[in-house]
């Protein structure tokens, strides 16, 4: 036997500490869930809010740049096209979130199942997203980092993980 196979035989009844990249990415992402949930569920109220803070911009009788006229408009659009399509949003928003808070529990139990639970909560809002919204979504680099970046990054750095889940 060789010594691999003698250390696996002389902890067979010992179960397999949590990696430390695995905690901390499990723990992020319950941070994230927790947060996107609430912000997720909050879309009419945060879109009314800005609705009228842009009316009372347009209103205030500041002189408005060109470019800031344009933003501004970009996100009236954005914002109106998200309250047209409020229902499936919302609830394909918190469908992804919960198989990301499923995925990353299993992946805390080392299971490999875990793993694409997450990357099916991750991907297919932004999959779902695209195919009722288009790029209208996408209003500013942030919209893209958060939107896109964020989620990728977690699938890139949970895949970096998956050689810890074993069952």
């Amino acid at each position: 036997m060789n010594q691999e196979n003698t250390a696996d035989v002389l902890n067979v009844g010992e179960t397999k500490k949590l990696p430390s990249g695995l905690n901390v990415l499990t723990i992020l992402t319950f941070i994230g869930c927790g947060i996107f949930g609430l912000l997720t569920l909050l879309t009419p109220v945060i879109n009314k809010f800005f609705l009228n803070l842009m009316d009372k911009a347009a209103s205030s009788g500041q002189d408005l740049s060109a470019k800031q006229l344009a933003d501004m408009e970009k996100g009236r659009a954005a914002i109106e096209l998200t309250t047209q399509h409020m229902i499936p949003l919302i609830t394909v928003g918190m469908v992804g979130i919960i198989l990301c808070f499923i995925g990353a529990l299993w992946m805390r139990k080392l299971k490999k199942d875990g793993y694409w639970i997450y990357v099916a909560g991750e991907l297919a809002p932004i999959l779902a997203m695209f195919f009722i919204m288009g790029t209208a979504q996408y209003t500013s680099i942030w919209s893209y980092i958060i939107g896109i970046g964020i989620p990728v990054l977690f699938v890139i750095l949970y895949t970096l993980q998956r050689k810890h889940l074993v069952k």
